[in-house]
């Protein structure tokens, strides 16, 4: 097998979004945007589909990949439609659409008039992320835009905590609070919901009608968070140990002499499967990585077996220290090439 090998523990995953209901006690959307951030979309759904309430992805086409699996459950698109066909897309398979302004709202209005079509959107409001979504002012126009709009149900209000500190996620849940005032004076049991990971560990006045897991379905915490829920990691990364050899000449990849007669054995990974260029990448054993990754392959001092599996990635969170990044780019990135394995294992 020349691919790299990622070994996905659904079970784990399962026991996590188990884990983060127990905590909460309220409905639980599994956030399975970027490919389930690296696991694979489609086998994640399928296997959450007896724990999850409803499922929330990115892009449109990535909605579209998991319509089957997830038996006719509700997907959030959380990507207002950008453009006509988005819009056209989302409706017409019955996903929940993101409304972030006026504009959006006037686009799927626009949509369902046209094709005679039925919408249901989630309200995204702005309480300091300032990525999508609307101020006050502009939600109560947009609401009292779709108040007249009979083919377009607001069945829901959003937000997102832009940081992992409490005093400023309780700034942001007063506001978010006001903002759910003021579209409930046009739209009646609307499902509000502010907290992903980091505010669902916040207690229950965070969790209010529904919280949206993403990372922690995976095995991990955000940075600087606490480490007080017991999660088990989602995926396994291995690379095939491709030869074992001893150095006589020239480089060791591109440049960097090493010590004649010296062990060296080519693991077959590189940047191409998503990992860091540099030597110092954060993989299991990077410590002995004669130089940079080459495209596809990596070179380490030291004698491994040949057509053995070596785990270069059981903990996305070392990897990304060493990187000084986070989890989650760490995680949508190493299976890329890999063949995934899907296990029901603990």
């Amino acid at each position: 097998m020349q691919k790299v090998r990622a070994e996905v523990h659904l079970k784990r995953i399962r026991q996590n979004a188990q884990a983060f209901k127990n905590l909460t006690k309220t409905k639980l959307c599994a956030v399975v945007k970027a490919d389930a951030y690296g696991h694979g979309s489609v086998e994640v759904a399928s296997a959450l589909v007896g724990v999850a309430d409803c499922f929330a992805v990115a892009l449109i086409d990535e909605g579209l990949s998991i319509r089957t699996a997830v038996c006719g459950k509700d997907i959030l698109v959380l990507t207002p439609p950008l453009c006509k066909r988005d819009a056209y897309t989302g409706i017409k398979n019955g996903f929940i659409l993101t409304v972030s302004d006026l504009k959006t709202a006037k686009l799927i209005t626009s949509v369902c008039r046209e094709y005679n079509l039925s919408a249901r959107v989630h309200l995204k409001v702005n309480t300091g992320m300032n990525r999508y979504g609307m101020l006050a002012p502009a939600l109560g126009k947009t609401c009292k835009y779709l108040q007249a709009q009979p083919s377009v149900r607001v069945e829901g209000i959003y937000s997102h905590l832009y940081e992992c500190n409490i005093e400023r996620a309780q700034t942001q849940r007063r506001l978010f609070l006001r903002c759910k005032r003021v579209a409930e004076r046009y739209f009646q049991n609307l499902t509000a919901h502010l907290s992903a990971t980091y505010g669902a560990l916040l207690g229950q006045d965070f969790a209010l009608d529904m919280v949206r897991i993403g990372l922690g379905l995976y095995g991990y915490l955000p940075d600087g968070v606490e480490k007080n829920l017991p999660l088990k990691k989602g995926m396994t990364v291995y690379a095939p140990v491709a030869v074992s050899r001893r150095y006589t000449f020239g480089g060791a990849g591109y440049g960097i002499p090493q010590k004649k007669g010296e062990k060296l054995s080519i693991l077959r990974f590189g940047y191409a499967d998503g990992f860091a260029r540099t030597s110092k990448n954060g993989v299991c054993g990077y410590e002995n990585n004669a130089n940079n990754l080459c495209m596809d392959a990596c070179i380490r001092v030291g004698e491994y077996k040949r057509g053995d599996l070596y785990p270069i990635m059981t903990d996305a969170d070392e990897t990304a220290k060493v990187l000084d990044t986070i989890a989650y780019e760490v995680l949508c990135s190493i299976s890329r090439r890999a063949e995934r394995i899907y296990d029901e294992r603990e």
